[in-house]
């Protein structure tokens, strides 16, 4: 598997990874860092099957600070994708159902936590606001559930209070390529190369007097600019 970024982010990308190294530190403990990166790295490996993994987009994910990270949502393969795409330990929005013995153990351990499938639960938004308001980047799939289609869904509704009421950068993002690689509607992955874009962050000052139909809005279009740059960096590996 390998990561690749345009010529023009490569520099920034590899500079940033001191940052994001004491980023982490501060994100959780030592013994959760080194848990994360051995996660990281044996999921690295299982992946390395599926074919080339390539990011674009890089520097427009913060360095230090919190961030709220919105992507689509197309298999269960994005979260480690994401994870893996990026230096800094990402935290995880998770739908509750999948907090069951042994399994929400796992999750928890990377950094997840529960929500309501509906994006509604009142403790679900407060620990997303505290990871956020601690500096660290958490991962949102407002679209609730994985893709019927390859094609981004409807957003919850709850995507827009929590991105008003966190006055943090939120960032785009799309993957494409792993809806081919493991659809949910088959049991196991396929090899698949995978390209995931990280998008311009949205400034808290563009959601300023936005109704929350507008500000639902705004990250759906943002969310699909950045799955027209994958998937066109995905086309470019195969030639077309």
């Amino acid at each position: 598997m390998t990561l690749e970024t345009p010529p023009q982010e490569s520099e920034p990308v590899s500079r940033s990874r001191a940052s994001a190294g004491r980023s982490a530190r501060r994100d959780r403990s030592w013994l959760g860092v080194l848990w994360y990166y051995y996660v990281r790295y044996m999921v690295t490996t299982l992946l390395a099957s599926t074919g080339a993994l390539r990011a674009s987009g890089l520097r427009n994910v913060p360095r230090t600070g919190g961030a709220l990270l919105v992507s689509n949502h197309m298999s269960h393969l994005d979260v480690f994708v994401l994870g893996l795409a990026l230096p800094r330990t990402l935290n995880y929005v998770a739908r509750s159902t999948l907090f069951v013995p042994v399994l929400g153990a796992l999750i928890r351990s990377v950094g997840g936590f529960p929500i309501q499938r509906e994006g509604k639960g009142t403790s679900g938004i407060k620990e997303t606001l505290r990871r956020l308001r601690e500096g660290r980047v958490v991962t949102f799939f407002p679209e609730g559930t994985r893709s019927l289609d390859g094609e981004l869904g409807p957003l919850k509704p709850g995507i827009a209070a929590l991105a008003e009421r966190s006055h943090l950068p939120i960032v785009p993002a799309a993957i494409a390529g792993t809806f081919e690689g493991w659809p949910r509607h088959r049991t196991l992955p396929r090899a698949h190369p995978i390209w995931v874009h990280f998008g311009s962050p949205i400034q808290p000052e563009e959601l300023a007097d936005g109704t929350p139909e507008a500000i639902t809005e705004l990250i759906r279009v943002r969310i699909l600019e950045c799955q027209r740059e994958a998937r066109r960096g995905l086309a470019s590996l195969n030639g077309n």
